[in-house]
Order: C-alpha cells, then sequence, then structure tokens
C-alpha cells in the first residue's frame, strides 16, 4: 500500500478543464507489496504494533474532484476504491514485561475512501512534480484477520491485577481498522510522462494552461 499512498498525491492533481471531474486508467492497478507502517494500537499496558510483510492491494477505481486554489496551489477532493489481501504480523507487548508475535492472513475488504488535499505542480521535461501543500494526516482501511480473535483470546488471559482498565473488546474492534500514515506534506513526487495516455498528458497541459 506505501506505493499506493505516495500516487495518491500524484493523482490528486491530474486533471482537464478547470474545475473538472476526471478518471486515469492507468491507475487503477494492482500493486504489490504496498502496504505501509500501520500505527501501533494501545490500551492500558497493551501495545499491539501491526505490519504487512507481504500483501497486494488493487485500486479498482478513482474519482477526482479539482480546482486551482489561491497562489498557484490546487485543491482536489479524491475519491477512491480499493481491495486488497496479504499477512499480517501483531506483536503485542505488556509493559516491556511480556512479548507476544501472532500472524495470519489478512483481507483489505472492498472499500471507498474520501481524501482532499492541495498541491502544486510544475512541468519538466518528461515528467510533471507534484509537491504537497496539505494532505490528511491518516486513513482508515477495513480489514478482517484471523489476528482479532487471538489477540481477543490472548486478551483473556491477561491477568486482571497486570491490566485492569484492558478492554477486550474495544481491542477486536480496533483490529478491524487499520490506521494508515499518510506521506507528510511538503514532499515532492515525480509522475512521468509513460504513465499517463497521450489524451491525459493533453489535458493536464490543458489544465495547466487554463489555472494560469
Amino acid at each position: 500500500m506505501r506505493r499506493l499512498l505516495l500516487i495518491i498525491p500524484a493523482v490528486l492533481l491530474l486533471g482537464a478543464a478547470v474545475p473538472g471531474q476526471f478518471r486515469f486508467e492507468r491507475f487503477n492497478r494492482s500493486y504489490p507489496e504496498m502496504i505501509p507502517e500501520i500505527a501501533p494500537i494501545e490500551q492500558g499496558p497493551l501495545t499491539i504494533q501491526l505490519s504487512s510483510p507481504k500483501s497486494n492491494m488493487t485500486l479498482r477505481s478513482h474519482f477526482l474532484r479539482l480546482e486551482p486554489g489561491p497562489g498557484g496551489s490546487h485543491t482536489a477532493e479524491l475519491r477512491v476504491e480499493f481491495l486488497g489481501k496479504g499477512r499480517l504480523v501483531a506483536d503485542l507487548d505488556i509493559a516491556g514485561m511480556a512479548a507476544t508475535r501472532l500472524q495470519d492472513d489478512v483481507l483489505v475488504l472492498p472499500q471507498a475512501a474520501t481524501l482532499e488535499g492541495r498541491v502544486r505542480l510544475t512541468r519538466e521535461p518528461g515528467a510533471y512534480v507534484i509537491t504537497t501543500e496539505q494532505l490528511p494526516k491518516q486513513m482508515r482501511v477495513r480489514i478482517q484477520s484471523g489476528i482479532a480473535s487471538q489477540v481477543v483470546g490472548f486478551c483473556d488471559r491477561i491477568p486482571v491485577l497486570l491490566a485492569p482498565d484492558l478492554d477486550c473488546e474495544r481491542l477486536n474492534q480496533a483490529l478491524s481498522n487499520a490506521v494508515v500514515p499518510l506521506p507528510p506534506a511538503g514532499e515532492s513526487y515525480l509522475l512521468e510522462d509513460a504513465e499517463l495516455t497521450a489524451e491525459e498528458r493533453s489535458q493536464l497541459d490543458a489544465y495547466l494552461a487554463g489555472s494560469q
């Protein structure tokens, strides 16, 4: 998912007339090994660090609403539909006194997400350079894995005196939503001409000309 999330700022910039609504065919494909760092789950003395060493994400569709903003920036709303699968690893730690590793397959359920952002765009020979100005800090991704039931079983066995405020059901709910950090604002990405069709490049150039 890491690469998928990194192209989102690029997709935010693709457009035609000012303002407009756009779709770009070559971005709708599968992306292997793409789940990035997942935010840890913390409850009382228990910390669960999630990772996915093997994954495959598919961007099924995307829909972009784009409009020039002040000072040469561009505001955008991007809706994406995606799904995937992979391997999920959960490292559990109880106040540094006990550690357990759990593993299982994971499904990224078919779902949609809407992201809003602000970006800048410059044209270079053979590519467009996209620099993010504003992006959400994170997005939630619905997942399904046997890890949740394993964690609940582990949670039920933790002595009450060790973790009196531990809520096993709340942990189960937390494990159905992976919190995925998005790249920080201020980073730049290179979108090569080869990633776009000739028509899409013409549309992008026309958008840039019209937004001056």
